[in-house]
């Protein structure tokens, strides 16, 4: 039986906060929710500021497929409820592309959530956002795109007030 959607947001969590607390040498300390019908996953918490950044993850293990094909190509997809959107709040998205065994982020992305209406789609419940994973695509989500010490460094730059 295959893992459900649920399951793989659940192990991509915890991926996110292993590889967070790691990269951050420590200085960053996640917090989750008992509920989080906010639609956030997790808040890290940096030890020097005393500020916190608020994440909503949202995790896949496959790329679209090519049009008119049973290939996947370099495009990913993912959907952001509109009931959890908030434009006022200052959180963040990291949309995540995973490997097939669910050990490592092959690709991620950092989007302040506010943004997301002039980056995705509309539709009435969600907002979708397609990044391509390809280096060399020059797409609009290129400017978030981020290795993990890169999403490290900007999760500290919001706390410190420079990112």
């Amino acid at each position: 039986m295959p893992l459900s959607s649920t399951q793989i947001g659940a192990i991509g969590e915890n991926l996110l906060v292993n590889a967070i607390m790691k990269a951050s040498d420590g200085r960053l300390s996640p917090f989750q929710p008992l509920a989080d019908d906010d639609g956030l996953d997790v808040l890290f918490f940096d030890k020097l500021t005393g500020r916190s950044v608020a994440i909503q993850l949202k995790c896949r293990t496959v790329t679209l497929f090519k049009p008119g094909t049973k290939e996947r190509g370099t495009g990913t997809h993912f959907e952001v409820r509109r009931a959890t959107f908030n434009e006022t709040r200052q959180t963040y998205l990291v949309a995540a592309l995973m490997n097939d065994d669910l050990t490592q982020f092959l690709t991620t992305w950092f989007v302040p959530l506010a943004i997301l209406p002039q980056l995705g789609r509309t539709t009435e419940k969600k907002f979708v956002i397609r990044p391509n994973t390809n280096i060399d695509s020059k797409d609009k989500f290129v400017p978030y795109r981020c290795s993990m010490p890169e999403l490290v460094a900007r999760i500290i730059g919001i706390c410190e007030g420079t990112g």
